[in-house]
């Protein structure tokens, strides 16, 4: 069973209003590995990625936004997850807060929260909590310039 995370660029004119608008965007995947390059995929870390967001101080934009946050569209079956969007507007908020929060100072504010239960070293838990960071900011960022919204999908 997949557990991830995955958020695709959409022009903000096709921005879905509901469960089965954001279903359609993702129409072209079957499963996790059906995915187009320039979407943000994240496996099993994306809820701890959120929390990392959380840890933020007080400051220019919303630690929700990244990975949870946005309008969520829950599955009126209630077999899937829900599906989240966010606007443009949001989308550019979220790069605010990722431009003001860099991933040094989340982590130290996470005082080694999350290495724990890894099993592993702790530089090697940072080295896979940086690059999914890296990974939300280059999304958010490209995604930002080209003036697009976002729609997410979990898959559990």
């Amino acid at each position: 069973m997949s557990f991830s995370m995955q958020a695709r660029a959409v022009p903000v004119p096709g921005l879905p209003q509901d469960f089965a608008g954001a279903a359609a965007v993702f129409a072209d995947t079957d499963d996790e590995l059906d995915r187009l390059a320039t979407d943000l995929h994240i496996s099993k870390d994306f809820s701890t990625v959120h929390e990392l967001c959380l840890l933020a101080p007080p400051g220019h934009g919303s630690g929700e936004l990244p990975v949870f946050g946005g309008t969520i569209h829950e599955d009126p079956a209630g077999v899937e997850a829900p599906s989240v969007t966010l606007t443009a507007v949001q989308v550019r908020e979220a790069v605010e807060f990722l431009r003001s929060h860099p991933f040094d100072g989340l982590w130290d504010a996470a005082a080694g929260g999350f290495t724990t239960h890894w099993g592993i070293p702790e530089p090697e838990v940072r080295a896979v909590f940086a690059a999914h960071f890296r990974q939300v900011v280059d999304f958010y960022e490209r995604t930002a310039h080209t003036g697009d919204a976002v729609v997410k999908r979990f898959l559990y």
